[in-house]
């Protein structure tokens, strides 16, 4: 790691536990305010508190790096250093009292993901690292390592997301695909299950319909556990960001699931 990602990450930390900071002090404090925003998601004074603290921060320490997050999008996002947050992934999970929630945040060097870290302040769980420098869990080093078979099996649990996440860009028939490829699937509606494929639970994920601060930091930590990344397609619409469709995990899960939404498949029990 050169020494300016060595500042970088240390920096990041930081935010990563201030921001745990602020989610669990309104988590015990009970009820949680939110509102739904106008494309249909929910929004809540935690996503708000927290981004706003992230963006004051990297201001502060490093005001030639640019920001984009989810609540107050983009703040110079052609720097050659840009910093991704996504305060609370999964806001309809908080807000319920699902714990599996998370923070993300990534760092973008000339555009390419390099750091990235997923967060569960509730559950005590923190991804931290990148290509070239590992990654690891609570301290512990993450390596994920490949199907033991050239198929998948009832064994290997694939995750996806919910089928409104699909809907967004009329991909319900990719869902179906998956659905009908491999039976042992997972629904989740937060970053918890890119958490579960980084760590090897899951052997792999299919999202659709997902923006850069999603993804960014899932690519720089499945990358450097190991495992692979696959964009397969984006979507542009007049006055939205970009929406990102990848799989990611084991590397032979991920060809056979590609292989399966291209029309390609290899075969799984």
């Amino acid at each position: 790691m050169s020494s300016h990602y060595d500042e970088f990450f240390f920096f990041g930390d930081t935010l990563i536990a201030e921001t745990r900071e602020v989610i669990l002090g309104l988590w015990n404090r009970g009820n949680i305010a939110s509102s739904i925003k106008d494309d249909d998601t929910p929004v809540s004074e935690v996503d708000l508190q927290c981004e706003e603290l992230v963006r004051d921060r990297i201001r502060s320490r490093f005001p030639a790096h640019g920001v984009i997050g989810e609540e107050h999008g983009e703040d110079s996002p052609n720097s050659e250093f840009v910093w991704t947050i996504d305060p609370i992934d999964g806001t309809q999970n908080l807000v319920n009292r699902i714990p599996t929630f998370g923070t993300i945040l990534s760092l973008l060097h000339n555009g390419t993901p390099v750091l990235g870290w997923i967060d569960h302040p509730v559950l005590g769980d923190l991804l931290r690292g990148g290509p070239g420098i590992g990654v690891t869990k609570n301290g512990v080093p993450v390596t994920v390592k490949d199907l033991q078979t050239p198929h998948l099996t009832a064994n290997d649990i694939v995750g996806t997301n919910c089928p409104a996440t699909f809907a967004r860009g009329g991909h319900e028939g990719v869902l179906a695909t998956i659905l009908a490829y491999h039976p042992h699937i997972r629904m989740y509606y937060d970053v918890y299950s890119h958490s579960l494929t980084i760590t090897g639970s899951l052997a792999a994920m299919v999202e659709y319909n997902l923006k850069i601060w999603d993804l960014a930091a899932t690519k720089a930590l499945i990358e450097g556990a190991g495992g692979t990344y696959l964009e397969i397609g984006a979507d542009d619409s007049p006055g939205k960001p970009r929406a990102y469709h990848a799989v990611f995990g084991k590397g032979r899960a991920v060809n056979l699931l590609v292989g399966a939404i291209s029309g390609v498949p290899e075969g799984c029990i």
